[in-house]
């Protein structure tokens, strides 16, 4: 890889934290119009809607074989997430429900190890933990963080996390060298109409004619626009380009991004918050320099 795909690469890392650091914000914001089964099901509909322009040549670029594969990533890479998600921040604080997003490089790694059978340099290994102890401090060190959360709902966005360890592994197996925007489309769209079907099973043609609803309406929407379509794109096209644990390691980038909307609402930093930056920063550095192993044969999956 020469130094121009390197540069590429860490942009491309950069956008994505950028866009996915800014989703919790806009979770909690969603949560304020509607109720969190109404927030992940309008993402993925307004996603599916957004998408349709694509399905079309989608379908004619990727085998119909390979059709099931993409609907395994839209269940547990889009649909089951967006769920998790939402319900768990009704009752834990955006801060912790960051940092158990930071596990996915550690979810990544594991589940690369235990099911697909990947070779890890050790300086991966050094990174996940070095990143993973980073998202520790920023989250602890946020004034006012508790654990008080309820169980259930703590556990929830670490089943997310998991799947997503999950996700990357098996797009690098079965979709290297597939155009992420018709991956992307197509596991949205298998996922679409079950999503629109809970969507308006629900009150939400009633609340979203209620007064101030659009800036629900207009979260949700970032969401589907920017956190889901955009961000899977880049995030399929990083795996691509690099490997699924460096692709992962925008989890650790994300919590700096969420520092960056406190402190326009007006929140103070303090010497944990740097510390947990420098962390993460290091983690990041680690994971990106060496790759996974070789990528096995579709059939040696154990998914």
């Amino acid at each position: 890889m020469d130094k121009k795909d390197d540069l590429q690469n860490w942009l491309l890392l950069g956008v994505l934290a950028l866009i996915w650091g800014t989703s919790y914000i806009m979770i909690k914001k969603a949560l304020h119009t509607f109720p969190p089964v109404q927030v992940a099901a309008l993402r993925v509909t307004l996603s599916f809607i957004v998408c349709i322009p694509l399905y079309i040549p989608a379908l004619r670029a990727i085998p119909r074989g390979k059709y099931h594969h993409l609907l395994f990533l839209g269940v547990i890479g889009i649909g089951i997430p967006a769920f998790l998600f939402a319900y768990s921040q009704t009752r834990i604080s955006s801060a912790l429900s960051g940092i158990l997003n930071s596990l996915s490089p550690l979810f990544t790694v594991l589940t690369g190890v235990l099911i697909w059978r990947m070779e890890t340099p050790l300086v991966k290994l050094i990174g996940v933990l070095v990143g993973l102890a980073g998202a520790i401090v920023l989250v602890f060190g946020k004034s006012g963080f508790s654990l008080d959360g309820d169980l259930v709902y703590t556990i929830m966005p670490v089943i997310a996390t998991l799947l997503y360890g999950i996700n990357s592994n098996y797009v690098r197996q079965h979709f290297t060298g597939t155009n992420p925007l018709y991956v992307t489309a197509l596991s949205i769209g298998f996922i679409g109409i079950p999503a629109a079907t809970i969507l308006f099973s629900t009150d939400f043609v009633v609340r979203v004619q209620q007064p101030g609803a659009w800036q629900g309406l207009a979260c949700v929407s970032y969401l589907a626009v920017f956190g889901t379509i955009a961000g899977w794109l880049i995030f399929y096209r990083l795996i691509q380009r690099r490997d699924p644990l460096f692709a992962a390691s925008v989890t650790y980038l994300a919590p700096i991004v969420a520092i960056g909307w406190g402190l326009l609402d007006h929140e103070t930093l303090n010497i944990y918050h740097g510390l947990g930056m420098l962390l993460i920063l290091a983690g990041v550095y680690f994971v990106s320099r060496a790759k996974l192993g070789p990528v096995p044969a579709p059939q040696s999956s154990k998914v």
